[in-house]
């Protein structure tokens, strides 16, 4: 086997593995995508890198044709920087606009990070989705061949895994926040089938709820900064139209 060496794997480099992946293999595009429970039969029609917006930019921009529509798929990339101020929200932002403004029937973000990064609680880092360095490792791991045995991806995805691993700071003002609006949601409305929270960083603000009542898949989110709650409905962007006569 070749040694490989690298001198540095910074976010860029992954932001290309992922992208020629995206485009060059629809099997691991299909894997992205379910990850992201966005399902059933896609055609990707577009892939962006560095999309700047008034808001900010997005790392890899998919973008996909199925018989229900278009969807738009944002990627933000995270080896070790920590997250920008608002960052998840303002993707959050972005995906509002694209629907807004009849570009696509859904539009998710995914972060894309080593699990270090990510933690124990994936939604208090703010996106909808997330998938792991580690998740991908063991997508190479489980597809290679000996023709296709995936080891120079594979040596580029461990360096990076060595350099990364960013730890989000625990705020104490948000984590109080957190634990007494858990003490008045379980004592209120304990159906809602709050879950107790941990230790948050500062910017985390969105509560999720999952009530026994709900089905598998369906959930609240009160985006408190926004100050709204959503219903969300993963994997039903093909059952939208039935959806709305709800």
């Amino acid at each position: 086997m070749t040694d490989l060496r690298f001198s540095g794997i910074n976010e860029r480099d992954i932001d290309f593995l992922l992208m020629e992946e995206f485009t060059t293999s629809p099997n691991f595009l299909a894997w992205f995508l379910a990850r992201a429970n966005v399902l059933g039969d896609n055609t990707l029609t577009s892939v962006a890198h560095s999309v700047s917006t008034a808001n900010g930019e997005t790392d890899i921009e998919l973008r996909l044709e199925s018989a229900a529509g278009v969807k738009y798929i944002l990627v933000e990339n995270k080896i070790g920087a920590p997250l920008q101020p608002r960052q998840a929200e303002r993707y959050h932002e972005r995906a509002k606009r694209y629907k807004d403004g009849i570009l696509c029937l859904e539009c998710l973000s995914v972060l894309v990070a080593p699990a270090s990064y990510v933690g124990d609680d994936a939604e208090k880092l703010g996106f909808d989705f997330t998938v792991t360095y580690e998740d991908i490792v063991k997508w190479y791991t489980d597809n290679a061949t000996p023709q296709y045995p995936y080891s120079f991806k594979l040596a580029i995805l461990r360096r990076a895994l060595e350099k990364g691993g960013y730890a989000a700071i625990p705020n104490e003002a948000t984590t109080q926040f957190w634990k007494r609006y858990w003490e008045i949601a379980t004592s209120m409305a304990p159906e809602l089938g709050m879950s107790e929270p941990g230790d948050k960083p500062e910017l985390s603000g969105f509560i999720s709820f999952q009530p026994k009542a709900f089905p598998k898949g369906v959930k609240l989110i009160h985006k408190v900064r926004y100050g709204n709650v959503d219903i969300q409905f993963a994997g039903k962007a093909e059952d939208v139209d039935a959806l709305k006569i709800l």
